[in-house]
């Protein structure tokens, strides 16, 4: 049997009568020619028996941005929109475990990741994406943003593949690695309640619960119907995880005196500045566990996980020669697991407990 061969762009250029150029334009689908032409030509080639491969498109695209330049290293941009620093290690701890599963897995790829600062002093638009084009970035990670900065609006988003990691707006433009809240914070409720725990608080501020779409307090409504005839389960939900809600929660927590909270670091702080020992006067569960205070049970959302995931998906991106905002984004949601700790003993054990659970969480 005669080996199969793919048409050239010369054969293809011969059949449809356009010329190379034009045809090389429409295989590789950039803008210089116009939506008519390029379908014309797409079909052409589709009949001569002409397909995509996205190796040999991520190999070229890579060749044209890296065209003159001796020391190309594939880069991959860490956005970091802090108003008041663009060290990563100034940044939340969640935003630091992303940049660290997603530094971890990058190199094990052969890419490196750098932080740029978003809200750096005079960074215009166009000083960004010509700051981008200058350090060989070809993919951008977009970490727990809530009100993306105003330079973003103007990133010239064609150029680089695009992922964004941890909670953002639910109707987001780009992929999105996030961790699966909702059927975390059942899981939380439901190992609180197997310690033995029936009179349950919920503490947390309608903005977290808005950020991580409303994955805290559609679980606790369901759950505390679900469980009414074996235990209670109030809420408590403000504004904001501000210092100035404080005394909000903590007249809460006198009026219904849980047994249990699950609550944000706001939350923490209500209840130590009330002298309340934790977990003798009360236990408390974080809906966002941290390595840094391992006292503390909780959901463990995996940020590092997050961030590594994010690269592979850049990554993909990367290979398939696939530029700019998506028309159908994708969601991977990863798996969170509870987290004991000291500070959620069992129920029948937590008044017979000596020393109090004391952590600094500013």
């Amino acid at each position: 049997m005669a080996d199969y061969k793919l048409p050239t762009t010369r054969d293809i250029a011969a059949a449809t009568g356009y010329s190379q150029s034009a045809v090389s334009h429409a295989l590789r689908g950039t803008q210089n020619i116009s939506a008519e032409t390029k379908e014309k030509i797409l079909r052409a080639a589709g009949k001569l028996g002409w397909k995509p491969n996205p190796f040999a498109s991520a190999y070229m695209s890579h060749l044209r941005r890296t065209k003159g330049k001796s020391a190309y290293r594939a880069n991959l941009a860490y956005l970091i929109y802090n108003p008041e620093s663009g060290r990563v290690t100034d940044q939340p701890p969640h935003i630091q475990y992303y940049f660290r599963g997603a530094s971890k897995r990058a190199r094990e790829l052969g890419y490196e990741v750098e932080p740029v600062w978003l809200n750096e002093p005079h960074l215009t638009p166009r000083r960004l994406n010509g700051i981008l084009r200058s350090r060989n970035i070809s993919g951008l990670f977009v970490p727990g943003v809530e009100g993306p900065a105003a330079v973003l609006k103007q990133l010239q988003w064609r150029n680089f593949a695009s992922v964004a990691i941890g909670f953002i707006p639910s109707k987001s433009e780009i992929h999105r690695v996030t961790a699966d809240t909702f059927d975390g914070f059942a899981l939380l409720l439901d190992n609180i309640r197997k310690l033995g725990y029936r009179r349950i608080g919920v503490a947390v501020s309608r903005a977290y619960d808005e950020q991580v779409n409303h994955g805290v307090l559609f679980p606790t409504y369901f759950s505390r119907e679900r469980w009414r005839a074996d235990c209670t389960i109030e809420v408590c939900d403000f504004a904001t995880d501000q210092p100035h809600e404080i005394p909000v929660i903590q007249e809460w927590l006198r009026a219904y005196r849980p047994e249990v909270v699950l609550g944000e670091t706001v939350s923490w702080r209500a209840i130590t500045r009330m002298g309340w020992r934790v977990p003798q006067d009360i236990a408390f569960a974080s809906v966002d566990w941290s390595a840094r205070y391992a006292e503390i049970a909780g959901f463990n959302q995996r940020h590092e996980l997050q961030g590594a995931l994010a690269v592979d998906m850049v990554s993909s991106q990367i290979t398939h020669n696939e530029q700019g905002l998506p028309a159908n984004p994708r969601v991977v949601l990863v798996a969170g697991s509870w987290k004991a700790g000291k500070s959620v003993p069992a129920a029948e054990k937590r008044t017979r407990i000596v020393g109090s659970v004391k952590i600094d969480q500013g």
